[in-house]
């Protein structure tokens, strides 16, 4: 007999004769040795301060397509029929099938298993019986902090267009599904999902707090985590809990986020051999002599001095602190944390200072045809599809899961390190200085501009911004 009700709420169901077809030589196997006890029940999450309102989820996640029977997932439907005509006639010590508490546990703990990912891997040689189950779906989602304007949206549509599957985590659900449907103009056929009823509104803990909830209660396997959402050069203000507005966007809520996502991200690469990825999107505005202080994170001993420029470029220090102390703290086997600088990027970013130059008001291809566009391009300045490349080549190449801790310039291209003036004119970023050129060493050039970027500070962030978000991590 079947289950009444699924056990398990997933964000995809394959058709149900595939679904039975994929799980019943697993009920075959184990129907008559595992009991029913042996399957707990999910422990519900419950962060402080978040109503009930999200415990269940219904349709939690939209995404562009259903999956389609292939011509594989058809053998394998027929294959489970000729284990179902087994089934019925096996006998194991007199014992002809589970019972009924027994076959609910085995299928929920098959279906959290398959997921609704990925099909199993089918057997190459034509005379295997079975497919083989993988232990975790092979790939799972992008999420992409910020994902409706500037280089999130241009990282989260070049990742769909390189087949990824792209969570676009923005304020509302609303702008979510407005970024969805722009870059499925560009990218037809790209896999995005928005959480339902979900907005990742940065400017308040709470808030984040209840997305994370939400994203975790949807199963969605995430493989790896953008940090890219921030404000840049904005008037003194602060969040809902008070915090300085640069700190509580750029910094604190990512630091919610990543908080809340890591372990489960980290459970994931473990069990599938291959590491998750967390990648934070800084500035080379954090070389900004003097800006950061972590005795004053919120700007409440400065306030009479508040400086928007040094504000900014605080929090993009805290950005490379943070991947820093995430790769300090987790093994690089399972996990990855590294930070990068996109460019000189004339998007949205840039609207209380630049508003001539926002990305709205240009036309970059024509731009870039003018005398004018290719003396901007010399400068380093750059639109949002070229912003958008190192955080496609964090996010997916094979040499970038391979290091942590380390801050980018360009793809490929850690700086300081041992970057090259040839390499920094090649990237645009001809304005750094580089550990070759003259004098640079005897004044201890670039590396003075990293002196706040110690093991200590990075500790010290960390314990502070655990301390500020502790009412609001998602267990």
């Amino acid at each position: 007999r079947r289950p009444s009700r699924p056990l398990v709420q997933r964000a995809v169901r394959p058709s149900s004769p595939l679904r039975r077809g994929l799980l019943d030589p697993f009920v075959v196997m184990f129907a008559a040795s595992v009991p029913s006890s042996s399957v707990a029940p999910a422990r519900a999450r419950s962060p402080v301060g978040i109503s009930d309102r999200r415990a269940r989820m219904d349709n939690v996640i939209s995404r562009t397509a259903r999956p389609t029977p292939t011509r594989a997932s058809r053998r394998v439907a027929r294959i489970s029929a000729r284990h179902r005509a087994e089934a019925s006639r096996l006998d194991v010590d007199g014992v002809s099938a589970a019972p009924e508490p027994a076959r609910r546990a085995i299928l929920g703990g098959v279906a959290a298993t398959v997921g609704a990912w990925s099909l199993p891997a089918i057997a190459e040689e034509a005379g295997v019986d079975a497919p083989a189950a993988p232990a975790v779906p092979a790939k799972g989602a992008i999420l992409v902090t910020g994902a409706n304007s500037g280089v999130g949206l241009s990282a989260a549509k070049q990742l769909a267009a390189r087949g990824e599957t792209v969570v676009l985590a923005c304020r509302t659900e609303a702008k979510g599904e407005d970024a969805r449907a722009a870059i499925l103009e560009k990218v037809p056929d790209a896999s995005l999902l928005v959480l339902k009823g979900a907005g990742l509104e940065m400017t308040d803990l709470r808030q984040v707090s209840d997305y994370c909830k939400a994203f975790l209660d949807s199963g969605i396997p995430l493989d790896t985590l953008i940090l890219n959402a921030g404000i840049m050069a904005v008037p003194l203000g602060r969040t809902a809990q008070g915090h300085e507005m640069h700190f509580g966007v750029n910094h604190l809520a990512h630091f919610l986020v990543q908080d809340s996502l890591r372990g489960a991200m980290r459970d994931r690469a473990a069990a599938r051999g291959v590491p998750g990825r967390v990648v934070a999107c800084s500035s080379i505005a954090n070389m900004l002599p003097g800006a950061l202080d972590v005795d004053d994170l919120d700007w409440r001993a400065r306030e009479s001095r508040y400086e928007k420029w040094s504000a900014y470029a605080a929090s993009k220090a805290e950005n490379v602190l943070l991947t820093d102390e995430i790769a300090r703290r987790e093994n690089s086997q399972t996990l990855v944390a590294n930070s990068f600088h996109p460019g000189i990027v004339t998007t949205n970013l840039v609207r209380y200072i630049l508003p001539e130059l926002t990305a709205e008001k240009r036309d970059p291809e024509a731009e870039r045809a003018t005398p004018q566009g290719r003396a901007m391009s010399k400068m380093g300045i750059r639109d949002a599809d070229e912003g958008a490349k190192t955080h496609v080549w964090l996010a997916t190449a094979a040499d970038a899961g391979r290091v942590s801790g380390r801050f980018f310039v360009d793809p490929g291209l850690e700086y300081p390190g041992g970057a090259t003036r040839e390499q920094l004119v090649r990237a645009q970023d001809w304005f750094l200085v580089s550990p070759t050129d003259p004098l640079a060493r005897q004044l201890h050039l670039p590396d003075k501009f990293f002196e706040w970027r110690t093991a200590e500070n990075a500790r010290k962030l960390w314990t502070r911004s655990a301390e500020m978000t502790d009412a609001f991590k998602v267990a």
